[in-house]
């Protein structure tokens, strides 16, 4: 009877999903994950000095592989149809760490095959910190406000990042709508690279 009473506690024990083991961290997010919305998969890979490899998969069917600058900056960006690189011409290194209540800036030129386009200016400001919830998993996320200018200094666009520092990734990004609305777009869930979704 006691054993029989032992044995349906510990198969209790082990029916309750371990959500917080599968929530990628500081040390898990290092060998990958995947972040999905809407039909939409980013498969996200960190790799040496920084760099982040992400191969985003589309519900067309439609893949792109982008490299990004601590998750964070656009490096290079290919699919089947285009090609685009941003060339960097400010140290990327000085970027880094965000915190809040930090002032970045960069200059960097956009590239594609067979032509540079004009320099463009990155202005970063770390407006504050929140918590955003994907799925079981929450993070704390920097709000980073970017405001891109052209070469004669007026701001051509503006948005918002939700960057996670321990993940070292962008989970989602804020638009403005005229008469002060915001568009928040954010993934919807996150796994380990390899674990499978929950039926």
């Amino acid at each position: 009877m006691l054993r029989s009473a032992l044995l349906l506690a510990i198969s209790a024990t082990l029916a309750v999903p371990a959500y917080a083991d599968d929530c990628p961290n500081a040390q898990t997010a290092k060998l990958g994950f995947i972040l999905e919305r809407q039909g939409t998969k980013a498969e996200v890979r960190p790799s040496s000095d920084n760099f982040v490899h992400v191969v985003n998969s589309y519900p067309g069917g439609k893949t792109q592989n982008v490299i990004y600058y601590r998750g964070f900056f656009p490096i290079s960006r290919f699919d089947d149809t285009a090609r685009s690189i941003n060339i960097p011409v400010s140290d990327l290194r000085t970027v880094f760490p965000l915190e809040p209540k930090a002032r970045r800036a960069l200059t960097y030129a956009p590239a594609q095959p067979d032509k540079v386009g004009a320099l463009i200016s990155l202005e970063l400001t770390v407006t504050g910190q929140e918590q955003m919830q994907l799925g079981t998993c929450s993070y704390d996320v920097l709000i980073v406000r970017n405001r891109f200018l052209n070469a004669t200094g007026k701001a051509t666009f503006e948005h918002t990042d939700l960057y996670s520092p321990e993940l070292g990734f962008i989970l989602a990004k804020r638009y403005e709508e005229r008469g002060g609305a915001q568009t928040t777009m954010k993934y919807q869930s996150i796994r380990l690279l390899g674990k499978t979704s929950p039926l």
